[in-house]
């Protein structure tokens, strides 16, 4: 018998994006999945406040990029409040590729030592942890997948995502790819029932393009490191049970 938790699924959507969320209506509606539209924050929004943290990264976050990365905190938040067991957080750029509901609901049911799985692009190289009866399997990944497209929490740990994220000075994406420093365990579905529409340009604002040669040496040498230490961090999973 299946126990009952309560999950809240949240749409995170720009006020100005009402094509968006019509075709995401339309694509949740299918799924049987009750859902909220969750205003975004923008940078004109009175929400907005730049973050005062020293840069971990290789360049400054661009204000589309702080206000993607408060409107996850403001999702976090409201599902703390709303006292669910589980948050369902996706964006509006999302193509539904696969039963939503029901993945999510065996991810919930499998009752494995997570506290987020990635519901968007899982990397080739992985290795799997369960599978689930409609076809997908949970896996482990050297590297986590780019994109906050979709993803699962569990509301208990989101409490400690809050407070380590206080300050942060990289995008919400980035940020997850480094979960060791968060002391959160992240796993990735497969194949994932979540992508991202081709035909939408951000919301938030065009990432820096163009980059000084420092900043370009300090990109590599970030990500070189940080890749290192995800793997190895796989390694060692590896070899223990999930």
């Amino acid at each position: 018998m299946k126990s009952f938790h309560k999950v809240m699924c949240l749409l995170i959507n720009v006020d100005s994006a009402t094509d968006r969320l019509q075709e995401a209506k339309t694509q949740l509606d299918k799924q049987d999945l009750h859902w909220e539209r969750l205003e975004a924050v923008t940078p004109k929004s009175k929400e907005f406040v730049l973050p005062e943290a020293e840069s971990k990264w290789y360049r400054e976050l661009t204000n589309g990029e702080v206000a993607c990365y408060l409107s996850h905190r403001k999702a976090w938040r409201k599902a703390i409040d709303a006292e669910v067991d589980y948050l369902i957080v996706l964006e509006d750029d999302l193509v539904i590729d696969g039963p939503l509901k029901k993945i999510t609901d065996e991810i919930i049911e499998a009752d494995m030592s997570w506290d987020m799985v990635k519901l968007f692009e899982t990397r080739k190289s992985r290795r799997e942890l369960r599978s689930l009866d409609s076809g997908v399997k949970i896996v482990d990944t050297p590297t986590m997948p780019i994109a906050t497209t979709g993803y699962i929490v569990k509301v208990s740990s989101l409490p400690r995502l809050l407070e380590s994220t206080k300050q942060f000075s990289r995008p919400i994406d980035v940020e997850l790819k480094s979960y060791w420093e968060m002391n959160v365990r992240i796993y990735s579905i497969y194949p994932p029932p979540i992508k991202i529409s081709e035909d939408n340009d951000s919301t938030i604002g065009v990432r820096q393009g163009d980059l000084s040669t420092v900043q370009r040496l300090g990109k590599i040498k970030y990500n070189f490191l940080s890749s290192i230490r995800a793997r190895l961090g796989y390694f060692f999973r590896c070899f223990s049970k999930p």
